[in-house]
Order: structure tokens, then C-alpha cells, then sequence
């Protein structure tokens, strides 16, 4: 049996899986199987896979329908893997070398931590590296300062109100950085919620938080790739996708949340609908958005909002005019 299970869901990512699949066989740490679930790609994914899986034993392939949802796929891995500790790697995003070795050690040296995770860095589809990394430009750990303490160079055990900064301030876990124990799923009736197409990671580690120790790694050891194929690209679903498995999460634990935090969280919120309402506003949506306008509101009150609910009243014609005007002003 493996110690180390990397679930990699694929679909339609042949330009991507083969870097994918090989940033895990060159980790520096050995023992672990790679469980790849094909999500009925329709290009060359499959084919490169079956490639490398016969050239590795370790490599696992489950192929299925296309279910479009990630969530499907990781919960399919799941099921289809076998170490003591999982580690997710979607099939265009790739781990640095000593990514598995590290959490790893962490694991094993504090009992009490479940999941650990780590920094990533970040890059377009023409592997231009984006500056700095995703918790880098969060200014994370030091913002987490009352949520976290260092218990060694680079290392910090998370507090038990952690799950608090994760909601009000910053979800903080990109997909391809926790390794966490596979023990930590049995208490969980659902991994990754399967009705939800965005956000199902975030809402997965939210309920993690509420009960296990975390650990975080002041390192990048993996690296999300950003191009114009990648799920969240779609603005509108990213947008309700987010909304969703907030509205759900700060139903589920409002209780444990002080009254700063609350007024913090329902902020973000806030500026989510605010987004959505803008992005429908650009779209000529005017009922859609002063919907998400008026529910933006609801959550905190901002002069920003309320003026773009007067301009979404105006005749159409007029907010075409203007738009177009602007639009003239700034080439």
C-alpha cells in the first residue's frame, strides 16, 4: 500500500497532463501511486496517460462519462486510491520536487496536525511566471497573525479559530497544496459536494477546519497554470459558484464567528454580489443585476453599489450610449 495517494482529475488537457503526471514521478519523495480520472476527455488526454502508465506501475487510470464537475472526478479518485494520506493535483497544474517530502514531514512531526498546506506559485499557459505567489500577494501569514503561530522556521500551526480567518478573511487553500490524512474523511458524509461545479474544494476544507488541525508551509511547492481554458475563466459561474459555497458556509458556522468577524465576512460577501452585479450590469442584464445590487446591499451598504443600482435604472439606450462613450474615451 502507498503511503501517499495524488488524485489528478483530467479532462481535455493533453498540452498539460503529461507535466502534470511527471512533476509527481520526479518528487523526491518515492512511495506513492497516482490515481488519474479521466473525465470522458474528447482530445489526446487518455491516450498520454495509458503512454506514461506504462512506463510506471504506480500510475492508476480511471476512465468515466464526462461529468463536467470536478468534483465527480476527485471523489471518484477518492474512492479509487489507497494511501494514508491523500494530495489532489488537477491535470493542468504541476507540484514542485520536494512538495510530497515536506508536508509529509509535517505530518509525521506534529501529531496534531491533519492537513497541511503550502504557498503556490502561479503562470500563464505560455509559462510566463505571474510575480510573487497566490499567498504572497494575500500578504499571508502576516495577516493570519492572530490565527497562526510559528513553530519553527517556515512552519505554522494553525489555531483553533482558524477556520474563522478562512472565512472572513482569505480561503487561503488552492487545490494542488494540502496533504491531508485519509482519516480526516470519515467523519465527512460528503467529500466534495457534488452538486457544486466552483467552490467545492473551498467548501470541503471549510468543514476540515471546523474540526482538524491544520499546519501551513511558508513555501511554494506547486504551481497553478491560468489560461483561457481553465474553469474559473467563466466569470459568471466563478462568480455564483463563490456565492454559493459562502452563503453556505456562513449559514453553517455563524456561531462560532465574533462580531468583527461576522461584519467582515458578510463584507466579502457583500463584494461578490456587488461583482456579479457589475459583470450583468456590463452584459445590459439590468434585472439580474439590480437583484445581485440589492442583495450586495442587504449584506453592507456601500455608495458604490447604490449609484450602480440608479445608473442599472436608466433607459437602455442611454447605458448603451454611455458605455460605448467610455469605451471610446479610453482607446
Amino acid at each position: 500500500m502507498p503511503i501517499i495517494s495524488v488524485i489528478i482529475p483530467a479532462y481535455n488537457c493533453e498540452s498539460f497532463i503529461g507535466k502534470a503526471i511527471s512533476s509527481v514521478r520526479t518528487q523526491t519523495m518515492q512511495d506513492f501511486e497516482i490515481v488519474v480520472v479521466d473525465d470522458g476527455s474528447t482530445d489526446r488526454t487518455l491516450s498520454v496517460v495509458e503512454s506514461l502508465a506504462r512506463q510506471d506501475k504506480r500510475i492508476k487510470i480511471v476512465s468515466q462519462k464526462n461529468s463536467g464537475k470536478p468534483s465527480v472526478t476527485r471523489n471518484v479518485g477518492i474512492r479509487n486510491s489507497s494511501g494514508e494520506y491523500l494530495c489532489f493535483l488537477d491535470g493542468d497544474d504541476f507540484y514542485l520536487p520536494r512538495k510530497l517530502e515536506k508536508e509529509l514531514e509535517i505530518l509525521r512531526k506534529y501529531p496534531a496536525v491533519d492537513l497541511v498546506f503550502h504557498d503556490v506559485l502561479e503562470q500563464t499557459d505560455r509559462h510566463a511566471p505571474m510575480e510573487g505567489s497566490y499567498l504572497g500577494r494575500a500578504g499571508f501569514p502576516a495577516n493570519a497573525a492572530d490565527y497562526i503561530f510559528r513553530v519553527e522556521d517556515g512552519v505554522y500551526l494553525c489555531r483553533e479559530n482558524f477556520y474563522n480567518f478562512m472565512s472572513a478573511c482569505c480561503a487561503t487553500i488552492l487545490m494542488s497544496a494540502p496533504m491531508l490524512k485519509r482519516a480526516c474523511l470519515d467523519s465527512q458524509m460528503v467529500w466534495f459536494p457534488e452538486f457544486m461545479t466552483i467552490g467545492e474544494d473551498i467548501d470541503l476544507w471549510f468543514r476540515l477546519a471546523m474540526s482538524y488541525g491544520f499546519a501551513y508551509l511558508d513555501e511554494s511547492l506547486s504551481c497553478y497554470r491560468r489560461h483561457d481554458k481553465s474553469i474559473t475563466k467563466n466569470v459568471e459561474s466563478f462568480l455564483k459558484g463563490s456565492i454559493e459555497v459562502h452563503n453556505r458556509n456562513y449559514q453553517r458556522g455563524c456561531h462560532l464567528f465574533t462580531k468583527g468577524e461576522k461584519i467582515r465576512y458578510k463584507s466579502r460577501i457583500s463584494a461578490l454580489h456587488w461583482h456579479l452585479a457589475y459583470y450583468l450590469y456590463s452584459k445590459f442584464e439590468m434585472t439580474a443585476a439590480r437583484k445581485e445590487i440589492i442583495n450586495s446591499l442587504k449584506l453592507n451598504f456601500t455608495f458604490k453599489a447604490l449609484f450602480t443600482f440608479v445608473k442599472s435604472l436608466l433607459p437602455l439606450n442611454i447605458i448603451r450610449f454611455c458605455k460605448a462613450y467610455s469605451q471610446r474615451q479610453t482607446v
